[in-house]
């Protein structure tokens, strides 16, 4: 039995009883039972939101047989100050993927944007590349060797390519600024250290960007060159409709599968906005409205993108959506400034009919 759930057996004994009770009838679909034979299916988790009710649990036990903490393995955090270190969000959701027979993918060890100030400041001075390094192994050996047993893979390094055309890591990465390139590199070192077994993975947004692809390509093969233990990337893949064509999205797969890494789609969701065609920042200017034509394109989109999932099952070996329904979106309201449908459920956590176009072939 897994070591958090022994702290607690008796009311996972009474929280089972009750997913069944609401499990959905044997003859409802379910995405991953659909696709067992393709790969894992996945959705992030906020156990605040996701784990406090019977029903939404069920749902997503029934749904996904993947999930990955949103924001709770994050480095700050799950490690706050030095000599402190915050496991028991994490724990939540270690301990419902294992009563459930669920896969939990590790995000993130290492991210530029999310940096404690403690592993980058030394006697209130930035620190040298020792002193960071020595403080991220510490880091990355503590937090995997609590989850050795449960956390299959991990996004080791997260985002660590710049938007800009003309800049290769992010000018304000202070880790970039402290340990060069080479902090990446020994990112994956340190985590291959602390366990010989996980899936070590290099996570980041926008392959559709051609020059942004071209850069992360460039990062990993430097990084295979030097013998550096990488097992694959993660595309994020948070989409506008018509953002990327079925023959881009190949190439893409292709060309990383070439450096012989494993690909998993880590942050799935479909807008059904083109918010990234205004000039107005982030906010939305768009009508809300869940229009026909909107859903036309949605469907449209994921039925090329599962698609093209299908036919490369030798080389994606995961799709993880950045939420399991319509009812929690947090990324796109967010950005958007207002609701968005990204998902294949409902705010209900009713199935969609983009979900046949996804299911049906």
């Amino acid at each position: 039995m897994n070591k958090h759930i022994m702290l607690f057996s008796g009311s996972t004994i009474l929280v089972a009883i009750i997913l069944m009770a609401l499990s959905p009838e044997k003859d409802a679909i379910s995405l991953c039972r659909t696709y067992k034979d393709y790969f894992s299916i996945g959705t992030a988790i906020n156990p605040d939101v996701d784990l406090a009710s019977a029903d939404r649990m069920a749902f997503i036990a029934f749904q996904y047989n993947s999930v990955t903490p949103e924001n709770q393995m994050k480095p700050r955090q799950i490690h706050p100050s030095e000599k402190i270190y915050n496991w028991a969000p994490a724990d939540r959701i270690v301990d419902f993927a294992a009563q459930h027979r669920m896969k939990v993918r590790g995000h993130t060890l290492v991210w530029q944007q999310n940096v404690p100030t403690w592993m980058v400041m030394q006697d209130g001075k930035i620190a040298d590349k020792e002193y960071l390094f020595n403080k991220m192994k510490a880091h990355i050996q503590t937090v995997m060797s609590r989850y050795k047993k449960d956390v299959y893979c991990w996004d080791v390094v997260n985002e660590a390519i710049s938007d800009k055309q003309d800049e290769i890591f992010r000018a304000k990465d202070t880790l970039y600024a402290i340990g060069g390139e080479e902090y990446v590199e020994m990112a994956f070192r340190f985590a291959r250290q602390a366990d010989a077994k996980a899936k070590l993975y290099y996570n980041d947004y926008r392959f559709s960007d051609p020059v942004k692809r071209k850069k992360i390509y460039e990062l990993l093969k430097r990084l295979k060159e030097k013998g550096t233990p990488i097992d694959g990337v993660g595309f994020q893949s948070h989409y506008v409709p018509d953002e990327i064509s079925e023959s881009y999205l190949q190439e893409t797969i292709d060309m990383f599968a070439s450096l012989g890494l494993s690909i998993q789609i880590t942050e799935l969701d479909v807008s059904v906005y083109n918010y990234r065609e205004k000039s107005n920042g982030d906010r939305n200017t768009e009508d809300d409205a869940y229009t026909d034509e909107r859903r036309k394109k949605q469907s449209d989109m994921y039925s090329m993108l599962f698609r093209v999932y299908r036919r490369n099952k030798d080389k994606v070996s995961g799709v993880t959506f950045w939420g399991s329904s319509d009812m929690r979106t947090n990324y796109r309201t967010r950005r958007i400034g207002k609701m968005d449908y990204p998902f294949l459920f409902d705010e209900n956590m009713k199935a969609k009919p983009t979900l046949r176009d996804v299911v049906q072939f």
